[in-house]
């Protein structure tokens, strides 16, 4: 007689997979699509990090250039064996090879990468090294700009600029908001005077989508701050006055 099945809710996996260290989810991506799929969600990640935070070694990345090739890789430090930091591991960035990017967050054991002279962005693991590369935004940006009645611009330069990474606690869900600088130049003056327009673009991770966001009247200046999320506030040092 065959003994009856017996099986768990899928739920309560969840919740018991969500207590493993990160290494075990990377072996267990292999076992159905379902698991793999629900290791990304925003409220599995936000679970499996303060579920795992009290055993969570202190870990550091340095942003590193190697002097023969010039490309830009990371070096993940860690004290694991309460020791001095020692190199855990080097990691390259495939996606950013010839680039180099700006580094914002961390969030929950997770980065944000992102290129400020081209629409290229990607949320990243250090712990796996799993890549999110976002979509391209889909923004419109207008072609030209006319900031006396006479006279009108075109579209010279965008910039990707001034960005922040953290975690909607609200719509349990991770979001990149950035900033875009719009050029507009006079292409028929000999040394064109340029001007500029802002756009303020949202990520979400849930929907994986761009979507524009009224822009205030400041920007984001200075010196980027690499970790400038606490508690579902996003700090920037801005100036008034973007016109």
């Amino acid at each position: 007689m065959q003994r009856p099945r017996f099986e768990l809710p899928e739920a309560l996996v969840m919740e018991i997979l969500s207590k493993l260290p990160v290494k075990s989810l990377t072996r267990f991506n292999c076992v159905c699509k379902y698991w793999c799929s629900s290791f990304q969600t925003p409220h599995f990640i936000s679970n499996n990090y303060h579920n795992n935070l009290e055993n969570n070694n202190l870990n550091l990345l340095l942003s590193r250039c190697d002097g023969n090739t010039f490309q830009r890789y990371f070096s993940q430090l860690s004290n694991e064996k309460y020791q001095n930091y020692i190199v855990k591991q080097n990691i390259h960035l495939p996606f950013f090879k010839n680039d180099r990017p700006s580094v914002y967050g961390a969030c929950h054991g997770l980065l944000c990468l992102l290129d400020p002279s081209k629409d290229k962005a990607a949320i990243w693991n250090p712990s796996t090294r799993e890549f999110k590369i976002l979509p391209p935004s889909s923004i419109q940006r207008p072609p030209y700009f006319s900031p006396f009645e006479e006279t009108y611009l075109t579209l010279d330069h965008v910039e990707f600029n001034h960005a922040s990474f953290g975690f909607d606690s609200k719509t349990d869900d991770y979001k990149v908001i950035r900033f875009v600088t719009l050029t507009f130049v006079n292409s028929e003056e000999q040394y064109p005077h340029s001007h500029f327009m802002y756009q303020v673009e949202l990520y979400s991770l849930r929907s994986n989508s761009w979507k524009e966001i009224p822009c205030p009247d400041y920007k984001p200046t200075g010196t980027t701050l690499g970790n400038n999320y606490v508690d579902g506030i996003c700090y920037m040092k801005t100036e008034t006055g973007i016109s």
